[in-house]
């Protein structure tokens, strides 16, 4: 890089910090030693409300795990000048440490037209590997859907699936899993050094060191259902735990959950639930390995809820009262007390992202950051 260019990416980090005061604080507000957990897995239950887990609980007779995580607290969900989000602008809050317009997919509202290395924000992702860890991206999402794509993509909109598959295929991610998408293929893939897999049996088989781009059956992973050979969320997540823990510098892994959304925005009470209680079985595989491992952050969360699900205090019954976003707070999961998060508390969607990057051992000069910065 250039000495103007290391000028203007040291400015542009003054000014992230300056435009990230907008909303809530960043810090989450506790007490943590930076640089303690070397692994994070961040796990987004796209439109999971608090009412979503009381009414899986309720109706599907189990206790969720996440719902015994020993902190609990909650963010807002703010988009860039408005209290509402959708799940590009949601995603990218939680990616990048800054909010965007609704729609876009990791670049800033300042200047979305022209994403380049001096004007779009580093994802979490992209942080940690840059500095040597391994990446992973799963989702039961198409894998060019908006909350993957905001982990790693930069483009002007979600709608974009053409430009977020090619900025994919570039990133050097470990692996990107999720549901075929049109523009991914055995051709480009094999020649950005991927694998290509698009089964249960071709994901098993992959080694350490493998970088690998899942294209399953979509309608299998939004169904919540095991069949043709499709991996289910859990054993997505397992798999891709065991592949990335064999880094020695760490690992940051992007879950999304989701098929909850979906469901709720046409108001299917029996598939929402099925797919939260899925999402659950994700999150005990995360902190089992948390458990285990001792260096390893579990964070679960949503970037909105979706359909107005509320619980009738007369009847004592779930039910849904719209088919689009809500714009109340959200649930976050902590699996440590040493993270700096704290039960009880509400903070901002983008204090996620950067609380975490404090705790992978990565400063306010380091993220929130530009491209450029990691140059």
């Amino acid at each position: 890089m250039s000495v103007i260019n290391k000028i203007i990416a040291v400015m542009m980090s003054v000014l992230l910090s300056v435009y990230g005061l907008i909303g809530l604080n960043q810090d989450a507000g506790g007490d943590y030693t930076e640089g303690k957990y070397k692994n994070v897995i961040l796990m987004i239950g796209d439109g999971m409300s608090f009412e979503h887990i009381g009414a899986t609980e309720k109706y599907r007779e189990v206790d969720l795990v996440m719902n015994d995580m020993p902190v609990q607290l909650r963010s807002d969900i703010d988009s860039y000048i408005i209290p509402a989000t959708d799940s590009a602008a949601g995603g990218t809050a939680l990616a990048t440490g800054m909010r965007v317009w609704i729609n876009s997919v990791g670049v800033y509202p300042f200047d979305p037209f022209s994403p380049n290395d001096m004007n779009v924000p580093i994802s979490l992702g992209e942080l940690v590997k840059a500095n040597g860890g391994a990446t992973g991206v799963v989702t039961t999402d198409k894998t060019s859907g908006a909350t993957p794509s905001d982990f790693s993509a930069h483009v002007l909109s979600r709608g974009m699936e053409e430009e977020i598959c090619a900025d994919q295929l570039k990133n050097g991610f470990d692996l990107i899993w999720g549901g075929k998408t049109d523009s991914i293929n055995e051709e480009n893939t094999a020649a950005n050094g991927w694998t290509y897999i698009d089964n249960r049996d071709e994901m098993n088989a992959l080694e350490a060191g493998s970088r690998s781009f899942g294209q399953f059956n979509y309608s299998d992973l939004y169904n919540c259902t095991d069949n043709n050979n499709t991996p289910s969320i859990e054993e997505m997540t397992t798999k891709a735990i065991e592949l990335l823990s064999a880094n020695e510098k760490g690992f940051f892994l992007m879950v999304e959950g989701a098929c909850i959304d979906k469901f709720s925005h046409d108001n299917i009470m029996e598939g929402a639930l099925l797919c939260t209680e899925e999402f659950d079985k994700a999150v005990a595989a995360a902190l089992a390995f948390a458990e285990a491992d001792g260096e390893t952050l579990v964070v679960v969360t949503a970037d909105h809820g979706t359909g107005g699900l509320v619980l009738d205090e007369k009847t004592g019954e779930y039910k849904f009262t719209h088919g689009t976003h809500n714009i109340t707070d959200v649930p976050v999961y902590v699996s440590a007390e040493d993270a700096g998060f704290v039960s009880g508390k509400e903070i901002a969607n983008r204090s996620i992202a950067t609380q975490i990057a404090r705790v992978m051992g990565y400063g306010e000069s380091q993220f929130p950051a530009t491209i450029a910065s990691l140059k």
